[in-house]
């Protein structure tokens, strides 16, 4: 089986960026946190965007060192394994405070790739 290309992992982070993006899209915080529909969604992404993010190789990630690409994938294991002690606001904080930067460098690193 041969290995997926990094490009199609930059693409699913930027895809699940912008999905959740448009999920909070209009919306407050407190709208946010009780919505459970909405957060799940959100939370699903970010397990996408973790799994991809572990998926791209060391040296692409090194010429982004502004990313810290480990708080991403250690996020995805928070989401994915502690499902009773996530807390809505630090995942609504991180959309808001460091996707926008983490779909900034993967946007960079597509249009470098391509």
């Amino acid at each position: 089986m041969s290995e997926r290309p990094q490009l199609l992992y930059c693409q699913d982070i930027l895809e699940s960026g912008a999905a959740i993006l448009s999920y909070v899209q209009g919306i407050t915080c407190d709208a946010f946190v009780q919505d459970r529909m909405r957060y799940s969604a959100v939370i699903r992404e970010f397990e996408i965007i973790g799994e991809a993010v572990g998926k791209l190789s060391v040296e692409l990630k090194s010429g982004y060192p502004e990313i810290s690409w480990q708080d991403v994938k250690d996020f995805r294991n928070l989401l994915t394994h502690e499902y009773f002690g996530v807390d809505l606001e630090i995942v609504w904080n991180t959309v808001r405070d460091d996707l926008p930067m983490l779909l900034g460098a993967v946007q960079k690193i597509v249009t470098g790739i391509k």
